[in-house]
């Protein structure tokens, strides 16, 4: 191979190009560049909220927490029916303990208190101060300690190959050759496109969709790895939130008080399912529900009050429902998107419900509310009746988009594969910008940052032992 300009570029700077920029450093590649399209560091990954999943960590070992990594493989595993590639999975689940760990090190900080991402048994969600933010911040100030290069404003447009092997990028005219390439571009939420052919659950919402990730999510490197024939897997995977078409406000969970309903005026799930399954949940019901509530949200001196989310995150204590409050009720109200009616007939036809079914619906829940126990075992701790008129509702929608799943398959080892299931020789990846990690079912919180975190380590470290 001729001479190179560095060791390794990196395409990306969120948590799973930084992940892979010091990685690549520690093990002896001093040469090191991070090519980014935008303006600013960070990807998606610094307007996320900072949760990393992991299991054992440290941190869970100071607050009494036994956890092992085969559990974190079985809850994996089981949630998405042994339809993800086992193989990469176990790796994934073997170093994503050890990548949090590794992260602290570097000098991001989380705070003591862990929380519960999905439906596991202990808490393995850590959640680092000042969210994604601060997790950048720290990657980054470490980036510059090391004197880890990072180019702003280069938006990769193809891989230079020779003899098979990718031996750098362009940009233009300008070329940058080096040993190895790892991809680590984010997403394709901002192109449409590819939404339609990829991400068709979440396109299939129309114009309620909404992205809450970077303007530089454009798909980038489905484009310039087919110049290698690189093999995609994925399809239709990512991870969306319900979302009312109120304003482009981030709530993950909807009200745990809350009935959803479907178009048959049925509900369909607990409310307070996490929301990766809850995403699920609306795919059965063709991506449309009803969120039913009553006037206690507006008169709270009406009925009890209840729970409203299932767990707080640590510096986010106190925060209410952005969407469901009384403000914005009433102003929806004005606007035509929350129906209103004194009666439950009444709000069924305002929705375009069965009456007679919805009715019987709520009248079972609040049944249930009264006794103590739920058809869909929803926790006690968010049972209250919808009997106080008038009744509320308004559609909902899995609209929200925060991740796109299609992307580059990879092995164990961070390699990207070609449409034969054959390393691509010099070419790497992680993070979001691969497929095949996350499945149809979102583990829980910090499912993404720490895939994008673990697999930019492994990539790293694979790149410099190759060279080796």
């Amino acid at each position: 191979m001729a001479d190179v300009d560095v060791d390794v570029i990196v395409i990306g700077s969120g948590i799973a190009g930084l992940a892979a920029a010091h990685s690549a450093w520690e093990a002896g590649l001093k040469r090191v560049l991070v090519a980014e399209s935008e303006g600013v560091v960070g990807g998606s990954s610094r307007l996320s909220g900072g949760i990393v999943m992991g299991a054992p960590t440290r941190y869970q070992k100071a607050a009494g927490i036994d956890d092992s990594a085969d559990m974190l493989f079985h809850d994996y595993m089981s949630l998405n029916q042994w339809m993800v590639e086992a193989g990469v999975i176990r790796r994934y689940c073997d170093e994503a303990g050890p990548a949090v760990d590794w992260l602290g090190d570097l000098g991001v900080q989380f705070h003591e208190d862990l929380i519960y991402g999905g439906g596991e048994i202990v808490p393995r969600c850590h959640c680092a101060v000042n969210g994604g933010q601060g997790i950048i911040d720290s990657l980054h100030a470490k980036a510059r300690e090391r004197e880890i290069d990072i180019a702003l404003g280069q938006r990769i447009d193809r891989l230079i190959v020779e003899g098979g092997r990718v031996v750098g990028v362009a940009v233009g005219d300008d070329e940058i050759r080096a040993h190895a390439v790892i991809v680590a571009s984010g997403g394709f939420a901002k192109n449409m496109a590819l939404m339609e052919e990829f991400f068709p659950g979440a396109y299939g919402t129309g114009d309620w969709m909404w992205y809450i990730g970077a303007d530089g999510s454009r798909g980038d490197a489905i484009e310039f790895t087919k110049s290698v024939n690189a093999q995609l897997t994925g399809h239709g995977r990512g991870l969306r939130l319900l979302h009312p078409n109120f304003v482009t406000t981030l709530e993950a969970f909807v009200p745990g008080w809350m009935v959803l309903v479907n178009r048959d005026g049925r509900r369909f799930g607990a409310e307070n399912a996490p929301y990766g399954l809850m995403d699920g949940f609306m795919t059965a019901q063709g991506n449309v529900a009803f969120a039913i509530f009553d006037d206690v949200v507006l008169n709270p001196e009406k009925g009890p009050q209840v729970e409203t989310y299932k767990q707080t995150i640590p510096g986010r204590e106190g925060r209410g429902s952005p969407n469901w409050n009384p403000i914005m009720v009433e102003e929806q109200v004005g606007r035509g998107r929350i129906k209103r009616s004194e009666t439950l007939e009444g709000l069924a036809r305002e929705l375009g419900l069965p009456v007679e079914r919805f009715v019987a619906t709520i009248k079972r829940y609040n049944a249930g509310c009264a006794a103590g126990v739920d058809d869909y075992d929803k926790d006690k701790k968010f049972l209250r009746p919808i009997s106080h008129p008038p009744y509320y509702g308004a559609e909902v929608r899995p609209a929200t988009v925060c991740f796109t799943q299609t992307g580059l398959r990879i092995d164990r080892d961070g390699r990207v594969l070609n449409d034969f299931s054959e390393p691509i020789p010099g070419l790497f990846a992680a993070g979001e910008v691969t497929g095949g990690i996350i499945g149809d079912r979102y583990v829980g919180s910090g499912n993404s940052l720490s895939n994008g975190a673990t697999f930019g380590r492994i990539a790293g470290r694979t790149v410099a032992n190759n060279l080796q």
